[in-house]
């Protein structure tokens, strides 16, 4: 009872051991994790202010303003100019190549300044250090605390194995709490652990990691390939191109200025943010080079019978070094400030350096963008004054043309007298102006004609084969004012259709109807519009006068008995036929020799003609006689008229006649 009494105690000693020691891991875990947040909250901001997170937000602005200007250049930005403008570009984007390698060589360095906490100004404390030796110093007894544990896991097994059974349950109680103390550590192991892995890589993997992704965005600059040079278009063939090439050149100059006159505004963005940003940094290197000088004229002052020492310290390529003079050295804490000053030096002078060579080349490239933006205007002006220049001479040009047409028309309508060579000579005026303004206006503002040429042969075939009718008619309209064409006056008859012709036009022509006996023709009131492609109708024929005369022929018809005296009735009858055709004969006859004059031909002359012929089991008596078209009714009507009183005076004339006479035209219309 005694032992088991004794092992019960010392069971509940145990417990309070393990409480207590669970109560002071706790504890130390709790006060590690504050000790790395406060860390990690005075790497973001250091002793003198400095705003970590707003340094990296401008840092990081200004590298993407510097890619954007790097696109901005390397993209074409002129497709027309001088051979001088190559060059521009090549330098254009040869510095900007240059700036951007520089601005992420000072954003690099800054990014390791600003995690290794040199940007203060101030001289950095032991509180760093001590908290990272506290830290290392908890890792180590947590691990040595692990192993312990382990180890006596070891053991215990060894006992349980070697134990008595009535010891058994308290052994695997003890080991069971050795568990529970064993799976504490390594928690606390893996929650710092995890939390010294998050402090230490937090710089890496915010404004580094950003910095590295931006860089990797343009991996052209870290390559030896160049961008190749775009081909330009040059000025002096667009000079002497058309209107609307040079139109083309004046556009894409126009946006070129354009684009220039942005590159130039990001080239001044990028020159204000690198001023800001080297702008603290070289307040920090003014500070530390004054600290450090300051310390070296405290190291002269010390010593001022060495003149070694003396030399050493105006010397500007390193502080002065712990020097010995009669057996005595400088003091530990001025060798150290010194140290710690020439390293931050060197540190900012990483970040500043390259702001200050990215500058320069800013300035560089401004006055680059600017000689190329001259030498765009200057271009740009002289196309200007080029198409202004062709669109004077056009302009003159179709003046020439015009004024040409209205002499033509004012030189046509006094001195043609005749209607007809009129009209014909205008509409022959109308085409050559309209031909010749055509052709100023496509060599005036077209000269590329192979692209032109192939669209004008389909769309020819278009046309020839949709406007068939049209294009017929306009052919046929050639035709028809030619020599022996129709003319405004002319009778003709189309498709069963007798008119007068009152227009001719260069698609189709209006006729006048008539209608009535065969004799006489009067108008019905009626416009009949032809389509000048009835010309080319074979299933149509167009009828008309022979050019140059206005007579037709009529004919008479007679009858007569079997009793008659053919001779003396036929005399009778022809006479008194000459008698009214002697009335307009000279007209008929002065159209017949105007028609030979014209034709340059022998026609023969029209005259009354007469036959006598069996008709119907009888003799007939048929005349043909010419009669002038605007007067055939009373031609006729004369005619009527005068065989009435030939049978009325003469009985033997009246007793021949079987019938009555007929008279008509031999051709009806």
């Amino acid at each position: 009872m005694l032992q088991l009494k004794r092992k019960i105690e010392n069971q509940q000693r145990r417990e309070i051991c393990v409480r207590r020691k669970k109560f002071g891991l706790y504890t130390i875990l709790l006060t590690f994790l504050a000790c790395l947040f406060a860390h990690w909250a005075l790497s973001q901001q250091n002793q003198s202010g400095f705003d970590a997170q707003a340094r990296s937000q401008d840092i990081l602005a200004h590298l993407n303003a510097v890619i954007q200007f790097y696109r901005a250049v390397t993209q074409p930005i002129q497709k027309a100019g001088e051979p001088n403008d190559v060059v521009y570009r090549d330098q254009a984007v040869a510095l900007s190549s240059q700036i951007a390698g520089f601005a992420f060589q000072s954003a690099k360095a800054e990014a390791a300044l600003i995690n290794s906490g040199q940007t203060s100004q101030t001289t950095p404390s032991s509180t760093d250090t001590d908290r990272q030796q506290r830290t290392q110093a908890f890792k180590a007894n947590l691990e040595k605390q692990i192993n312990d544990l382990e180890t006596r896991e070891a053991a215990l097994d060894k006992q349980i194995a070697a134990a008595k059974p009535r010891d058994v349950a308290a052994l695997k109680a003890q080991k069971k709490q050795l568990y529970g103390a064993l799976d504490l550590a390594n928690a606390m192991k893996d929650a710092m652990q995890k939390i010294i892995g998050m402090s230490d890589t937090h710089g890496h993997t915010g404004l580094a990691a950003d910095i590295d992704r931006l860089q990797d965005s343009i991996p052209e600059l870290q390559s030896n390939n160049k961008t190749a040079s775009p081909q330009l278009t040059a000025l002096d063939s667009a000079r002497s191109s058309g209107v609307t090439s040079q139109g083309g050149v004046l556009f894409e100059l126009l946006g070129t200025r354009h684009t220039l006159h942005t590159l130039q505004g990001y080239n001044d963005n990028l020159r204000e943010q690198a001023l800001a940003l080297r702008t603290p940094l070289s307040s920090m290197l003014r500070n530390l080079i004054q600290r450090g000088q300051q310390l070296s004229q405290e190291a002269v002052n010390s010593v001022p019978s060495s003149p070694a020492l003396k030399h050493a310290a105006r010397s500007s390529a390193n502080p002065p070094a712990a020097v010995e003079t009669d057996g005595s050295a400088q003091p530990d804490s001025d060798q150290a400030d010194i140290d710690t000053i020439t390293a931050r030096f060197k540190a900012l002078s990483a970040a500043t350096v390259p702001l200050s060579q990215e500058i320069i080349l800013l300035d560089e490239s401004r006055a680059n963008l600017a000689a190329w933006q001259t030498s765009v205007d200057r271009e740009y002006k002289s196309i200007l004054y080029s198409i202004l220049l062709r669109v004077l001479v056009i302009l003159i040009a179709l003046g020439i043309i015009v004024a040409g047409g209205r002499i033509w028309t004012r030189a046509t309508n006094r001195y043609i007298r005749d209607i007809r060579r009129r009209r014909q000579l205008l509409i022959v005026r109308r085409i050559v102006v309209g031909v010749l303004s055509a052709i100023v206006i496509l060599f005036g503002f077209v000269t590329q004609f192979n692209s032109i040429a192939t669209f004008a042969g389909f769309l020819t075939a278009g046309i020839a084969v949709g406007l068939q009718t049209i294009l017929l008619s306009v052919a046929a309209y050639f035709f028809i004012i030619g020599r022996y064409g129709v003319k405004v006056g002319d009778r003709i008859t189309v498709a069963s259709v007798t008119g007068d012709v009152i227009d001719v036009g260069l698609f189709r022509f209006y006729m006048m109807e008539l209608a009535g006996s065969g004799i006489e023709l009067n108008p019905t009131g009626r416009i009949a519009v032809f389509s000048n492609a009835v010309l080319f109708q074979t299933g149509t024929p167009l009828y008309k006068q022979m050019p140059g005369t206005e007579f037709a022929w009529h004919e008479l018809t007679i009858k007569l008995t079997d009793t008659a005296n053919y001779k003396t009735v036929c005399d009778a009858i022809l006479k008194e036929t000459h008698a009214v055709y002697d009335e307009y004969r000279d007209r008929i006859e002065q159209q017949h020799r105007n028609i030979q004059n014209w034709m340059q031909a022998s026609i023969e002359a029209p005259a009354v003609q007469s036959r006598l012929q069996f008709n119907a089991g009888g003799f007939q008596l048929w005349v043909r006689f010419p009669v002038e078209i605007r007067h055939a009714a009373q031609t006729d009507e004369k005619l009527t008229q005068a065989l009435f009183d030939l049978m009325a005076r003469n009985p033997e004339v009246k007793s021949a006649v079987a019938a009555m006479p007929v008279i008509q035209a031999s051709v009806r219309g």
